[in-house]
């Protein structure tokens, strides 16, 4: 299912993806689900059989989403002579536990590449569960928004960024973003058959509060939209 997918893919990634730095002036907030083309224009500059302006973009570097290959199995060496009686001793703890380490050093890391960004961007008051990523039922017509947006423009592919206030640990407000970036990535795959690829989560913790907003304004936990190219 293309659910647990994402979410193995969000296991395997390094600790958290990392966006250029955005800027929070240029966002739209609604505090009602908008029709589909008000979120065209808003997004992409026009509607169906408009002429369509090319929304204003910039180069982000960012950590790659493709899951981390599977490590290889260490190769074999060449059985030794069998050792005197004397010398068949388990090797010792410490030498163990650093092949262990040495192992974990050696996983591959995400690569990174570069994607075009709208300047434009939506943001939506959705709301979870406390500490949680499950989704409010009444945050539910905000997606179905989005999804008649792509479902009517089968170009539009969207990033998806989670944002979160400054109360708690900086770690957890970092998880909890990319948590609840991807609980909504999932629900548009779940429940409105998004192809995957359209969809690009990122969690973007407490370092992007809205103009205006103090960081520990409760207004600043919010999911936001940006066309992606």
């Amino acid at each position: 299912m293309y659910a647990n997918k994402l979410i193995t893919t969000a296991l395997l990634l390094a600790f958290g993806m990392t966006v250029g730095s955005a800027v929070a002036a240029d966002v739209k907030v609604y505090d009602k689900a908008p029709s589909v083309e008000e979120l065209q224009r808003q997004l992409t500059g026009g509607d169906d059989g408009a002429p369509r302006a090319r929304p204003r973009t910039r180069a982000i570097v960012f950590g790659d989403a493709a899951p981390a290959p599977q490590e290889a199995a260490a190769p074999q060496a060449a059985p030794a002579p069998a050792p005197a009686p004397a010398a068949q001793a388990q090797p010792p703890r410490p030498q163990q536990t650093q092949s262990q380490g040495q192992a974990q050093a050696a996983r591959p890391q995400p690569q990174q590449q570069s994607v075009q960004v709208g300047t434009n961007a939506i943001a939506f008051p959705i709301n979870f569960r406390v500490n949680s990523s499950d989704i409010m039922p009444e945050s539910i017509p905000f997606l179905e928004s989005i999804a008649g947006l792509m479902q009517k423009d089968q170009n539009v592919r969207l990033m998806v960024e989670g944002h979160t206030d400054s109360s708690g640990s900086p770690t957890r407000n970092n998880a909890l973003s990319r948590e609840r970036a991807y609980s909504v990535v999932n629900y548009l795959i779940d429940h409105y058959r998004i192809d995957p690829t359209r969809l690009m989560p990122v969690g973007k913790g407490f370092s992007e509060p809205l103009e205006g907003l103090d960081a520990g304004n409760p207004k600043n936990r919010r999911v936001q939209f940006r066309i992606i190219g």
